[in-house]
């Protein structure tokens, strides 16, 4: 008989987890460059970090399987991760029989590989609700933490949410939700690197609440799209060339068509960018929204589609366009929540003023 899923309702584990192994792949390779490649070891021997990388991964194993408290959880997942990037960094060594570390697909594979494991953390905890059971297993694991003493006010207010959803019928539901309301919260502490983030958070959302600032991302893709309708005029060019007979449009048309499928589903996937970029620019006087959701779109369809291919041939320098492509898509998330905030306060005061009236 199969065991029962039941879904772990706090991504912080499996983000952390996720984004240490991404820290960690990014940082040895800028440390391993600067340092031009040094080796540990001598005398014939060669200690690669992908040891250490699964010395740490079994250190983490270890923290899940021996301590119960959710702050060595968050250790765990933070040296798992860790433990994972030094593990992955190395793929170019298992791939080729001559272990070549350079192989210039690794930066492709190993971003997919990323992808796909966040897509896959994602649509676990979202493809549908919690069920009722599920949410009180998720509360009976947060009262773990009603023993150690005064519990945070986060923790508190979460398993309570989890209860409000869970099955009241059940015993357990109503005897949680009593010693919940009853523990006494934490004093919330500010660590510097709360401090730190909130300042951060602070300072990004002064940037964003500026007109210039929606005009520059704006501008961008006003940009992408001007260049995607000169390349597919361009292209139509060469085309009517090569059918005309001349000589150095026929040679760039057969150099494209002998390209292969890589090159052939980048420039589908730009020209699907591009497509969603333009028709966000067309949509920018009607609705603000709709135009920053396409916008959305076409970045996360050069996330997902184009720079995988791109990385094929670029390698790890060509990580640069993607944290461009992710820096638009906070500030567009950003910038459309800001756009339903405004709807609903231009609703408010509508009604205000016709109740007024």
């Amino acid at each position: 008989m199969m065991p029962a899923v039941i879904r772990n309702d706090r991504p912080a584990l499996v983000d952390s987890f996720l984004i240490a192994a991404a820290l960690t792949v990014l940082g040895l390779r800028v440390y391993l460059a600067a340092a031009h490649y040094p080796q540990l070891g001598g005398n014939g021997l060669h200690i690669a970090h992908v040891l250490w990388g699964g010395l740490l991964m079994v250190a983490a194993i270890g923290m899940l399987l021996s301590l119960l408290t959710r702050t060595w959880q968050l250790i765990a997942a933070v040296v798992g991760g860790v433990g994972f990037g030094l593990f992955i960094d190395e793929l170019g060594k298992f791939l080729t029989s001559d272990n070549n570390y350079f192989f210039k697909p690794t930066a492709s594979l190993i971003y997919a590989m990323f992808i796909a494991l966040y897509l896959t953390a994602r649509e676990l905890r979202r493809f549908r609700k919690l069920t009722a059971r599920e949410n009180l297993v998720n509360a009976i694991e947060a009262s773990k933490d009603l023993p150690l003493g005064p519990i945070s006010n986060v923790t508190r207010t979460h398993a309570l949410a989890w209860l409000d959803a869970a099955d009241t019928s059940h015993p357990l539901t109503l005897f949680l939700r009593r010693q919940f309301e009853m523990a006494n919260p934490t004093l919330e502490r500010k660590s510097a690197l709360t401090a730190l983030l909130n300042g951060v958070r602070t300072r990004y959302a002064i940037i964003v609440h500026g007109r210039w600032f929606r005009r520059v991302i704006t501008g961008v893709f006003l940009l992408q799209a001007a260049g995607v309708v000169l390349f597919v005029g361009y292209s139509l060019v060469i085309a009517a060339g090569a059918a005309a007979g001349s000589t150095d449009a026929l040679a760039e048309f057969n150099a494209t068509l002998r390209a292969g499928p890589i090159l052939w589903t980048t420039l589908a996937g730009t020209l699907v960018v591009g497509a969603f970029t333009v028709i966000g620019v067309a949509q920018l006087r009607g609705s603000r929204h709709r135009a920053y959701r396409a916008f959305e779109t076409a970045v996360l369809v050069d996330l997902l589609l184009v720079q995988p291919f791109t990385l094929l041939d670029s390698g790890f320098p060509g990580l640069t366009q993607v944290f461009i492509d992710l820096a638009l898509l906070v500030s567009l998330r950003y910038m459309q929540r800001e756009e339903v905030l405004l709807k609903v306060l231009h609703g408010s005061t509508s009604s205000v003023e016709i109740s007024t009236a």
